[in-house]
């Protein structure tokens, strides 16, 4: 019994030090050339293609609208005056009928502009919320043809206050109400649907080409 059991030990000593690529594999037979053959591997970071692909574009202003509103304008603020008469500006300005303050100068007006490549934005103070108006020729086109200002005014609630968006002349407009005490927010005291949108009828155009 004893000189069986060496030779099977040595048969088991010999297996175990041959090669494992000799194994053969039914993967191992299949040729590295059909991966190319597949095509090429799609990139994870490209954007979708299944018809609800977006991408930025710029928009279309209607200047000569923007033109004939600012013409029946009566600038009887110099500061006002001087915002609208500054420059080209990407879009048209639309901002409430008060003194402005140049941002990048470092004014301290209550209402505070500064004009951007694509637009422009302005920050209105106030003593229970702070107004950010915004304005851009960007818009993100879909495939259909259709554009993200093809709705109608948006309003929306956040954690700070409240959101609207809207299209003017062609631009996309976001205007922002920051309210400065997160508790007038939780209860409601800060601001409301109604009181935004009054504050959004009295914005003027304050500039244009």
């Amino acid at each position: 019994m004893r000189s069986l059991i060496i030779p099977a030990i040595a048969a088991l000593s010999l297996a175990a030090c041959d090669p494992v690529t000799e194994v053969a594999s039914p993967d191992a037979e299949t040729p590295p050339v059909e991966l190319a053959e597949a095509g090429p591997a799609e990139d994870a970071s490209a954007p979708p293609t299944d018809g609800t692909i977006a991408e930025r574009k710029t928009a279309t202003i209607d200047w000569n609208a923007a033109r004939a509103d600012f013409a029946a304008r009566d600038f009887a603020d110099d500061a006002m005056a001087q915002v609208a008469s500054s420059g080209s500006p990407a879009v048209p300005i639309l901002l409430p009928d008060e003194p402005v303050g140049i941002a990048s100068a470092g004014a301290d007006d209550a209402l505070q502009f500064r004009p951007l490549a694509d637009g422009y934005f302005a920050v209105k103070k106030g003593d229970v919320y702070d107004v950010v108006i915004n304005g851009t020729d960007r818009l993100i086109a879909r495939s259909d043809g259709g554009t993200a200002t093809d709705s109608p005014l948006k309003y929306e609630e956040t954690m700070t206050g409240a959101l609207v968006s809207f299209s003017r002349y062609g631009a996309s407009n976001l205007v922002e109400f920051m309210c400065q005490d997160r508790e007038a927010v939780l209860d409601g005291s800060c601001d409301n649907e109604a009181d935004d949108l009054a504050e959004l009828e009295k914005l003027l155009i304050a500039g244009t080409r």
